[in-house]
């Protein structure tokens, strides 16, 4: 049995179940999350030798010479490291959370191998008037699948949190293709904040326009996701305000792991988080991370009567699915 046909028993007796996650491209992403932390690591190196360049010679200092070599110091002795380490961390995440991956789709393809035989020998029975034993391999199989599917959701969460650096995989980095992750990078060390547009003076209030795009951009968001997936998985878009007044857009999902999946559209200023939780909680909670202030979070699909308290505590607008 191949692993396609593993993957359409399984989807036919228990449909979403199956783990849609690319365990190569998240392995491929660990490894560049690891480079780039040595890399990172390099920087400190340099950041610190030209801290000391400007003190070298025993020359009095000024006070912009002064300022320039606390700042390189700073930025040797605090961000830069922390970056680097969130790096490793989130490369373990992705490293774990493709294993996890891996490691159902096998115990899955097991499951459905059983429920097939079980399924055969049922036409038998059914065949000499026997209906019932359709029924219980049927059932069976989905429960196994269930099941699985339950144990996979609880060891994707744990991955993220076997890492030790709940920000790297609650989105402080996006779960994208890491040719983007400099600038995930860049924020982590507090160089720019999250990728977003050009500042705003006003950004103390969200104005109308501002959330007629937010509700759009929710609703646009969730009929990209696919119908295989669209009975259980949900988005949510919200809008928040980085410490330079820049504007900052966050998407968030349902799943474990922020993983963007096949099919989901995401903008280039867009950042990408999830934490098993509900997408809007984890919106916040990556925001405020972040250094961000969460303003307007915006879901097509609707949501729980908790979310919303937890949402307007944080003095955050709330904006549901129309109706």
């Amino acid at each position: 049995m191949t692993s396609g046909d593993a993957e359409r028993i399984a989807e036919g007796l228990a449909p979403g179940v199956w783990p849609t996650a690319d365990a190569v491209a998240l392995e491929d992403s660990a490894r560049r999350a690891r480079a780039l932390a040595e890399r990172v690591d390099g920087l400190v190196e340099a950041v610190a030798s030209a801290a000391e360049s400007y003190t070298a010679g025993g020359a009095s200092a000024g006070r912009f010479q002064q300022a320039v070599v606390d700042g390189l110091r700073s930025v040797a002795g605090a961000d830069l490291p922390d970056a680097a380490d969130r790096l490793r961390s989130l490369g373990l995440s992705l490293e774990t959370y493709a294993r996890t991956v891996t490691d159902t789709r096998r115990q899955m393809s097991v499951i459905a191998l059983i429920a097939d035989r079980d399924a055969r020998r049922a036409e038998v029975n059914a065949a000499v008037g026997d209906d019932t034993w359709r029924v219980e391999a049927a059932s069976a199989g989905r429960m196994a699948l269930t099941a699985a599917g339950d144990d996979h959701t609880e060891r994707s969460g744990e991955a993220g949190q076997q890492a030790g650096a709940p920000a790297a995989t609650s989105g402080m980095m996006p779960m994208m293709p890491l040719g983007a992750m400099a600038a995930a990078g860049a924020m982590a060390a507090g160089l720019g904040g999250l990728a977003g547009v050009a500042a705003r003076a006003d950004r103390d209030r969200v104005g109308a326009s501002e959330l007629t795009w937010l509700r759009a951009r929710a609703e646009r968001l969730q009929t990209t996701v696919p119908t295989s997936i669209a009975g259980w998985y949900r988005t949510a878009v919200g809008v928040g305000t980085g410490e330079r007044g820049t504007r900052v857009v966050v998407v968030g999902t349902n799943d474990p792991q922020p993983y963007q999946r096949a099919g989901v559209e995401l903008a280039d200023d867009e950042a990408l988080t999830a934490t098993g939780r509900a997408p809007e909680l984890a919106i916040i909670e990556h925001m405020r991370h972040a250094g961000v202030t969460p303003k307007a979070v915006a879901a097509a699909t609707p949501m729980d009567s908790a979310t919303i308290s937890a949402l307007q505590a944080d003095d955050v607008v709330v904006l549901g699915p129309r109706g």
